[in-house]
C-alpha cells in the first residue's frame, strides 16, 4: 500500500512539474527525448487500478498520441499542445458528468460529506459548470501559448499561471461553500 501511495504521489508531482521539465528538456535535449518520460507517465496512469475505464483509456490514448507524434517527428508540437489535450480531456469528463450524473464534483463531495441533500447536489452541479468554464478558458489560453510557440511564454502560463488560477478557483469555491453552508443552517 505504501508503494502504491508513493507511486501515486510521484505521478501527481510529475504531472504538476511537467511544464518546467519540458522547458528544461527542450533547452538541453532533443524534444523527442523530452517526450519519452511524459509518455511513460501517461502509460503508468493508464494502468492505474484506482482510475475508471474512461480515465485509463484517456491516458492510454495520450501515450499513443505522444509516441505517434515522436515517431512522426512532431515531438515539439506534441509537448506544446499537451496542456490543451489535458484541458480538453478534463472539460469532456466534467461536461459528460453534467449529462450523466452524478457530476464529478458531487462524487467528490459525497466522498467528503457522505449523503447530500438536493440543495447540495444543485450546488455541486453549478460548481461542475464553473470548472467546465475554467477548463475551456484554460485550454484556450494553453492553445494560444502553444500556437505562439514561445517556450518562455508557454512555461510561464502552463507551468505557473494556470496552476495559480486553478488554486485561486479552488480557494474561491471553498470560501463560497463555507458561506452557502452557513446560510443553510
Amino acid at each position: 500500500m505504501r508503494l502504491r501511495t508513493a507511486l501515486d504521489i510521484s505521478l501527481k508531482c510529475a504531472l504538476v512539474l511537467y511544464p518546467l521539465y519540458v522547458w528544461w528538456a527542450i533547452h538541453h535535449w532533443h524534444p523527442a527525448a523530452a517526450l519519452l518520460p511524459v509518455a511513460a507517465v501517461a502509460l503508468i496512469k493508464s494502468c492505474s487500478r484506482g482510475a475508471g475505464v474512461a480515465s485509463r483509456s484517456f491516458f492510454l490514448l495520450t501515450c499513443a498520441f505522444l509516441l505517434a507524434a515522436m515517431w512522426l517527428g512532431q515531438a515539439e508540437h506534441a509537448l506544446l499542445y499537451y496542456p490543451v489535450w489535458m484541458n480538453a480531456g478534463m472539460l469532456l469528463l466534467f461536461a459528460a458528468s453534467l449529462w450523466f450524473p452524478p457530476t464529478v464534483i458531487e462524487r467528490l463531495a459525497r466522498l467528503m460529506e457522505g449523503e447530500l441533500d438536493q440543495h447540495a447536489v444543485a450546488y455541486t452541479r453549478k460548481v461542475t459548470q464553473v470548472w467546465c468554464l475554467f477548463f475551456l478558458f484554460n485550454g484556450a489560453v494553453a492553445f494560444a501559448t502553444a500556437w505562439w510557440g514561445d517556450w518562455d511564454i508557454w512555461v510561464m502560463y502552463n507551468g505557473l499561471i494556470s496552476y495559480i488560477l486553478m488554486g485561486l478557483l479552488m480557494f474561491i469555491e471553498w470560501q463560497v461553500r463555507r458561506v452557502v453552508k452557513a446560510a443553510k443552517r
